[in-house]
């Protein structure tokens, strides 16, 4: 343990005095099955020659048979940026590996620690991560390894139970997934399985849970939460844990209930993290594929969920946001009797950038391909299922600034589903209703849009109640939304300004005025030569 603890000494020293300054974002150290090329590794301390360079796992491995190991990006006069770790990693010694980033640490591969060995990360700057690619992910045979993030110790737990039971006594500390746990040998929890509000950080390491079931509310301070976690605290954190095939239900009508698969309600960060399988919940309800009711940060993280309510705000990922969603997204299905249902969001009175869903939706009042009813900010998002709504549709938000006369803004985002309502609603290839304080701008829709008899219905608005002048540089697609009528971008204003209908060939042939070229690009192989976020593009047509 003394030569595992110098080594820590060693490495820990050596994180703290990399150069601030700016390097390459794509310069790495990579651990792989090619020949090490460009590192040096003597005294237990493998470093970069050049800014690309490559360790072989082989040779990583003997060393770690040997002792503790350090891999850091920063050499004599060279600074890489990240470690990647591309092929499979194993050792059974006593020896500590350490990967000392300048930013980030990505696991692409497994990395199996076998004996009573431990493992330390450092990454750098506030954009430095830890990640893991689909089959990437660490595990402990031993649970009494030793696991330090960030110089956060964790401890390894590798059950449900356990991971509750240790988080009741400390709330605030640090624990880790050792391995992937199957929770269908727990049967069906009666509530969530972890009550206590937790305040420290849990690291998933890449590891799933898979089979969890849960049906039933743990009251939380007057509140009802259903979900893995009931309540994420302010200072929270939870990355890299995958929930795969959870079924999670709310029965009974509680207090202001909150249904997510992966907590009920977060004031925390939950970041690199993902769900699939199926929620739902009760009247009155937030419920989310991810989280329930979000009022904390979402980064990098998706659903994969179908899910379910009736009065209730349902989203894709949340079903009630008044924090963060960034660079996440949602693919499940909705079908709900809900108030507000969106494919990523059911309601919407925070921050949204960065995000897509996909998912079809039925049956909303106010339904949205990305947001239900949205009363804050979405930027660079895009949806694409089909809406089917009951009163207010629109294919990326049902209802924005809403009848209330709430303050919202939409820009440089998009849709492309179909979109319905039933006779004497609102139905918008972007938007049903748009009211209250609201702006959009720099954005444009392209499905069909159709309306039961007495409704408002519009190219890009269903039903436009906002301050005039409020939309700008928008746009929808004359061809294919089915609305040819240059004058109904609007259902209830002739030639509402900001608003202009294109066909698809002028859609595709470059970017419609005002819209950014640093924000918007087009290809033909990416969305249909239609215009694309590049910081946030579809996947390519193969």
């Amino acid at each position: 343990m003394q030569t595992d603890d110098m080594g820590k000494s060693i490495a820990l020293a050596i994180f703290a005095a990399l150069p601030s300054q700016a390097s390459s974002a794509h310069a790495a150290v990579t651990i792989s099955a090619a020949a090490t090329a460009n590192v040096t590794c003597s005294g237990g301390i493998c470093a970069p020659t050049a800014k690309n360079a490559v360790l072989n796992v082989g040779d990583l491995e003997t060393l770690l048979a040997a002792g503790s190991v350090t891999v850091t990006t920063t050499g004599t006069g060279v600074q890489a940026s990240n470690i990647d770790i591309k092929a499979a990693l194993s050792w059974s010694s006593a020896g500590t590996l350490s990967l000392l980033a300048k930013k980030s640490v990505a696991v692409d591969s497994p990395v199996s620690i076998v004996g009573l060995s431990g493992l330390t990360i450092g990454t750098g700057g506030k954009n430095g991560t830890f990640s893991f690619g689909k089959k990437g992910n660490v595990t402990f045979a031993n649970l009494s390894s030793n696991l330090s993030i960030n110089d956060l110790g964790y401890i390894l737990v590798d059950t449900i139970q356990t991971l509750a039971s240790d988080i009741a006594s400390n709330p605030s500390g640090g624990f880790a997934l050792a391995t992937n746990y199957d929770a269908s040998q727990d049967g069906t929890y009666p509530s969530s399985p972890i009550p206590t509000v937790f305040t420290g950080a849990f690291e998933g390491l890449g590891n799933t849970i898979s089979n969890l079931r849960i049906a039933g509310f743990t009251n939380v301070g007057g509140f009802e939460f259903t979900g893995l976690f009931a309540e994420i605290g302010a200072k929270a954190t939870l990355e890299n844990i995958g929930l795969v095939d959870a079924n999670i239900a709310a029965p009974k009508k509680g207090k202001l209930p909150s249904v997510g698969s992966l907590a009920a309600r977060s004031s925390g960060t939950i970041m690199f993290s993902h769900a699939s399988g199926a929620v739902a919940g009760v009247k009155e309800s937030f419920i989310g594929g991810l989280v329930g009711w979000n009022d904390g940060t979402i980064a990098n993280s998706y659903a994969a969920v179908a899910v379910s309510g009736k009065k209730s705000d349902d989203g894709g990922l949340v079903g009630y946001n008044t924090g963060s969603v960034s660079k996440s997204y949602a693919t499940g299905a909705i079908f709900s009797g809900g108030d507000a249902i969106g494919g990523l969001v059911g309601e919407n009175d925070g921050d949204i950038d960065g995000s897509y869903a996909t998912g079809t939706l039925s049956d909303g009042v106010y339904s949205g391909g990305l947001v239900g009813l949205n009363e804050a900010t979405i930027t660079n998002s895009f949806a694409t299922g089909d809406v089917i709504g009951l009163s207010v549709a629109g294919g990326l938000v049902g209802a924005t600034g809403a009848s209330v006369g709430g303050s919202a803004i939409v820009s440089n985002s998009y849709s492309i589903g179909a979109v319905s309502c039933e006779p004497g609603g609102n139905a918008g290839g972007l938007a049903g209703t748009n009211g209250g304080i609201t702006a959009i701008s720099f954005s444009y829709s392209t499905g069909a849009v159709t309306g039961g008899m007495g409704s408002f219905i519009g190219g890009l608005v269903g039903e436009d109640n906002a301050n005039a002048g409020s939309i700008t540089d928008s746009y929808w697609d004359t061809d294919t939304s089915g609305i040819t009528n240059l004058g109904q971008g609007a259902g209830n204003i002739a030639n509402d300004p900001g608003i202009t209908g294109l066909t698809t060939a002028q859609l595709q042939s470059g970017l419609p005025a005002g819209f950014d070229p640093a924000i918007w690009n087009e290809k033909s192989n990416i969305d249909g030569g239609f215009p694309y976020l590049i910081a946030n593009p579809p996947a390519k047509k193969k």
